[in-house]
């Protein structure tokens, strides 16, 4: 099964009555993907948009490649990056895991906090970087104009946390992403002797 993890940074727009919005609707733009093939290391990060750094040759072809290949793509509140890979003119019609929606699962309905950071910290998995992007954060600054550098490595992690957030939650439902999608796939689960 070919299950990849992503996970995608943008700009954000100030809002009038205060606040924020990353969402693709309002002028924003897609500043980077990280991406990810289960039981493989690599986590493949492109630019798209940013301040210093030149857009990745042939990402959106790769990043499509992928998607094309994918069985099951994974994502914390994967809806928002799903919205903006459509609308960046991505195409995927397959299977989805979302870490929130597991977690809200989980967590039969109590109120626990469902961000990356409190289920990277909860599963002991790699930590969300928020202390590299907060100080930019702070004094207004998107991932467009913070430093390419410091963008990569707490977009990678986001990707590492996410896909490791996901297998320790298929571990407490007892259950792995070929169980719960082969038979909607159409694909054989018995092993062949």
């Amino acid at each position: 099964m070919n299950v990849l993890t992503f996970d995608v940074e943008t700009t954000h727009l100030h809002k009038p009555n205060g606040g924020t919005t990353a969402l693709p609707y309002f002028g924003n733009r897609l500043v980077s993907i990280g991406y990810k093939w289960l039981d493989e290391t690599q986590v493949f990060y492109d630019c798209y948009y940013h301040e210093t750094e030149p857009p990745s040759p042939n990402a959106a072809e790769d990043f499509q490649t992928s998607l094309n290949y994918a069985d099951v793509v994974v994502g914390q509140n994967i809806k928002f990056d799903l919205s903006w890979i459509r609308d960046c003119g991505f195409t995927y019609t397959g299977e989805i895991y979302d870490t929130m929606v597991a977690e809200y699962v989980l967590s039969k309905a109590r109120r626990w906090p469902l961000g990356l950071a409190s289920l990277a910290k909860k599963y002991d998995t790699v930590q969300k970087e928020k202390d590299l992007v907060e100080p930019f954060m702070a004094s207004g600054k998107t991932f467009y104009e913070i430093p390419w550098e410091i963008v990569k490595e707490y977009g990678i992690a986001d990707v590492l946390a996410t896909e490791q957030i996901a297998l320790k939650q298929l571990d407490a439902f007892g259950t792995t992403f070929e169980d719960i999608y082969n038979e909607r796939l159409g694909t054989d689960t018995q092993a062949v002797a």
